[in-house]
């Protein structure tokens, strides 16, 4: 077999194409894609091709003459099997050996596996990764569950970014699965107070159940001077988990003296931001972005100890012929956390309920 099907998108728009199974270069894989999930990111890059392909141009990612109309080989969150290894590897895991990986590829320059044209991505059958990255997947923790390794280490290296202290008050915006991973790290941080904010009410139940303290859907109430109120003389730290550019300077506005905002949702475009307010008031504005090799390792052993469940984050599975079809149901408003794709299979959207 030297064909394969994969996942490619372009234009705006994913289709399924045979391609050749790649082979594996010095220190690297060959893996087949066991599960993936469909990353908000992955959203985005669909409906922001050319914001995006701009950024990658202007930090040399992409070359500058190449058209926006480049096929990008989608997905970066995934748990995979061992098929084969390339040169100069120590093949110390066997064939077959269930793993997950960091998604960036050292020996290709540090792309990223997946949201980079030219890069096998997870939405493949077979797709590369580094074996210096490789982690193997504990006995007992199912594929779909490792692939939502990912999404957990974003954020937890947002959280570990504020470096808050117990006592100061959080306000995570958007309880998608970035804002729930950043309420599961901040509650085994040990933060006291942590507030959910989504203009949703479906996702009310579970940010309480991934240990938020209070819910406040921001149509109806303020969930800055919400959390102002808990904290007292203590900081308010917002996570900005929604992805919704004109948030930021909402925030800056509305956010207390010394107060941080971690901002961990995409933004490529153009924002029109007054940072005097944030001068006057001190802010501390913070980036976050991927996260650490130790901080998805522990993400995966949170995983594997039960500290997550996982399985809430979990809404969603489709075949690889159904992923336009999962990509138009995210396109709108919707209940769904995680979806993830079994490339190995064919299949429509179906929900999972834990």
């Amino acid at each position: 077999m030297s064909q394969m099907n994969s996942v490619a998108m372009q234009n705006g728009q994913l289709h399924v194409k045979q391609i050749a199974i790649p082979t594996p270069g010095p220190g690297q894989v060959l893996v087949k894609s066991l599960a993936c999930g469909i990353c908000g990111s992955d959203i985005h890059i669909t409906r922001h091709t050319s914001d995006v392909f701009d950024i990658y141009k202007n930090l040399g990612i992409m070359d500058k003459s190449a058209g926006n109309d480049q096929e990008v080989l989608l997905g970066h969150e995934y748990a995979a099997e061992i098929v084969s290894y390339g040169p100069d590897t120590k093949g110390e895991l066997a064939a077959g050996t269930r793993v997950t990986s960091v998604p960036i590829l050292m020996s290709a320059g540090g792309a990223g596996v997946g949201v980079t044209p030219g890069i096998y991505g997870a939405y493949s059958e077979y797709f590369i990764v580094d074996e210096a990255l490789l982690l193997p997947i504990p006995d007992g923790v199912p594929s779909e569950a490792a692939a939502i390794t990912e999404p957990l280490a974003v954020g937890l290296h947002a959280v570990n970014r504020a470096n808050m202290n117990k006592d100061d008050v959080a306000v995570v915006v958007g309880c998608g699965p970035i804002g729930l991973a950043a309420i599961a790290a901040l509650k085994l941080q040990g933060v006291k107070h942590i507030v959910a904010s989504d203009p949703q009410e479906s996702k009310k139940q579970i940010a309480l159940e991934f240990g938020a303290t209070h819910y406040v859907n921001p149509m109806a109430d303020d969930e800055v001077k919400t959390a102002a109120t808990l904290a007292g003389d203590h900081k308010v730290v917002i996570f900005e988990c929604a992805g919704v550019s004109r948030l930021l300077n909402d925030y800056i506005l509305r956010a207390p003296a010394k107060a941080k905002i971690i901002v961990t949702g995409i933004h490529t475009a153009p924002l029109e931001v007054n940072f005097a307010y944030a001068t006057v008031k001190e802010l501390d504005l913070i980036f976050s972005y991927y996260y650490q090799p130790e901080e998805f390792a522990q993400s995966l052993e949170n995983i594997a100890s039960g500290k997550i469940a996982w399985q809430k984050m979990r809404t969603g599975k489709v075949g690889i012929d159904g992923v336009q079809g999962a990509f138009d149901t995210l396109f709108k408003p919707n209940d769904h956390i995680k979806i993830i794709i079994e490339p190995w299979r064919t299949g429509a959207l179906e929900k999972v309920t834990d």
